[in-house]
């Protein structure tokens, strides 16, 4: 909508036309502002190729209350997405659900209601519902509006929200149709996004396309469904190539961010763009990823400007069915998501030990817990669930687990200069045994041994080197720390020692293998 007639109320903080319409002015997007008429009891916005309402005369809430709930949505929508319409809308249908449930009524306001009437209304809540509650709440007794207890909504803090982390375990522990994707399933969905078939239409390859960007960049879908026709470009050299991502959540106002991707996604993209009715497309509503007709279906999408996260959602599921790509777990279709695709990038990150806050810069989580979940999940959850099922001692978990070695030096037939010693003390007196070389020409900061083993490319690892005494080394270490823990479920420490020992098999791996060739 144009703001052309519109003036600001400063009492209200409203916009207002000449024929008295009150509008929230939604800085969400600073490149795309969006005007959120407010001037009746329904209202709504056209946002990311969705219409988004939030109706309070179907909630049904009292005006001593709804007033006041009013005002603070409003100011709220000035920063949040659009998208805030239909989440309140749910929450309060919740929360009005909840009320009558527990038959509390709100037509003199929130006063007179204490905290255990409270309790058993939070209880009948969903998790969402309660979290938004508890901010309002808040909100309000902070500005001492509808009746609302400050020391009500000091005890709501500590009230959980959530009942359980089913949805992220199922996220963390590759459930086949939530969770992160196996290697093998991986390459297998992978290969497919890369295959240019010369025959395939518009949508295939407008579908495609998108897979490939959610794969290279592990954004939200709504960040990539947001690019601007132009959003790639390359540097001056001409080698490197990037695309501008508009934020999402609660990166509020922000200018999108340069991600760097591989030249031969860009090549793919401007093959995509080059085709006519793609072209026409991202020139008319200026978004780099459209979604043409297929199958004569309608474009219902052209309404609102972009495609919505659903739609190309179904797009994405109906393209991996197309192509039949059979599970090697299940030995059924995949199950194609774009957030599968997400969470795959994160537990894979995590399984590599990439560090929190890297994991949260990529993903854009607005916290650190987010990232640390992918961490603990890996460490906590996934590592002895494989481990039970494997029962092969330690480091055999992440050689099963995803095909990674952690070890990237060399094997060497000389020690070298300066030996690496496995750290073994016994009975007081030190026994070390050389295990290989450093092979750098300074001082090396890190851990010997542990961080040789696991991860440095300048670890020169002895053929002839008691590799084995390593492992056993690291097992009798491993065995130490779980007899402290008390037998609880293995933490990232416990992860970290099967890194290292991933790594020592490795190296015994290849030693041997050697030998076997040279007899041959």
């Amino acid at each position: 909508m144009d703001r052309t007639g519109l003036t600001e109320n400063f009492e209200t903080g409203l916009w207002e036309s000449a024929d008295g319409r009150r509008f929230v002015r939604c800085e969400f997007n600073l490149d795309e502002l969006v005007w959120i008429d407010v001037t009746g009891s329904s209202w709504s916005a056209p946002y990311a190729g969705t219409e988004y309402t939030l109706d309070w005369a179907k909630l049904g809430l009292s005006d001593a209350v709804a007033v006041h709930l009013q005002r603070a949505i409003q100011g709220r929508l000035k920063s949040r997405s659009p998208s805030y319409l239909g989440t309140v809308h749910n929450d309060l249908s919740s929360l009005r659900k909840a009320l009558d449930a527990n038959n509390v009524s709100l037509h003199s306001g929130l006063t007179g209601i204490s905290a255990s009437i409270w309790l058993g209304v939070w209880g009948r809540m969903h998790s969402h519902a309660r979290s938004l509650f508890r901010s309002l709440y808040t909100e309000l007794a902070e500005t001492g509006a509808a009746g609302a207890d400050l020391h009500i909504a000091m005890q709501m803090v500590s009230w959980k929200a959530r009942n359980d982390l089913q949805t992220l375990r199922r996220v963390m522990e590759w459930d086949a149709q939530a969770g992160a994707f196996t290697s093998m399933e991986w390459e297998l969905i992978r290969g497919g996004l890369n295959r240019a078939d010369p025959a395939e239409d518009d949508a295939d390859c407008a579908t495609r396309i998108y897979g490939r960007v959610l794969n290279e960049t592990l954004k939200r879908p709504i960040q990539v469904l947001s690019m601007k026709h132009d959003a790639l470009w390359d540097a001056p050299s001409g080698r490197e190539f990037f695309l501008r991502i508009p934020k999402a959540k609660g990166q509020v106002g922000e200018r999108p961010e340069s991600w760097q991707i591989t030249s031969e996604l860009a090549d793919a993209i401007l093959a995509y763009s080059r085709r006519p009715e793609i072209h026409a497309l991202q020139q008319r509503f200026d978004r780099l990823i459209v979604m043409p007709s297929s199958c004569g279906e309608s474009l219902e999408w052209m309404e609102h400007g972009q495609v919505p996260v659903w739609l190309a959602k179904a797009r994405l599921q109906a393209w991996a069915k197309r192509q039949g790509i059979i599970s090697p777990r299940t030995n059924k279709k995949v199950h194609l998501s774009q957030y599968r695709i997400r969470h795959t990038g994160g537990t894979a990150m995590a399984i590599q030990g990439v560090p929190r806050d890297e994991i949260q810069e990529i993903l854009e989580h607005d916290s650190p817990y987010s990232a640390d979940a992918y961490i603990q999940a890996v460490g906590s959850d996934l590592m002895p669930a494989l481990e039970r099922a494997t029962d092969r001692g330690v480091g055999q978990v992440f050689s099963e687990l995803h095909h990674i070695y952690f070890f990237k030096g060399s094997i060497v037939d000389t020690v070298g200069r300066r030996p690496i010693h496995i750290p073994v003390v016994v009975e007081g007196v030190a026994q070390p045994a050389v295990v290989g070389s450093c092979g750098k020409s300074c001082a090396c900061k890190k851990h010997p041994f542990w961080a040789c083993y696991n991860g440095c490319p300048m670890f020169l690892a002895w053929r002839q080197g008691p590799h084995e005494k390593s492992l056993e080394f690291v097992e009798s270490e491993l065995k130490c720390w779980s007899d402290v823990e008390g037998g609880k479920e293995r933490s990232k420490l416990g992860k970290d020692f099967d890194r290292v020992g991933a790594a020592i098999h490795e190296v015994i791996g290849q030693i041997k293998q050697a030998q076997e060739n040279r007899s041959e």
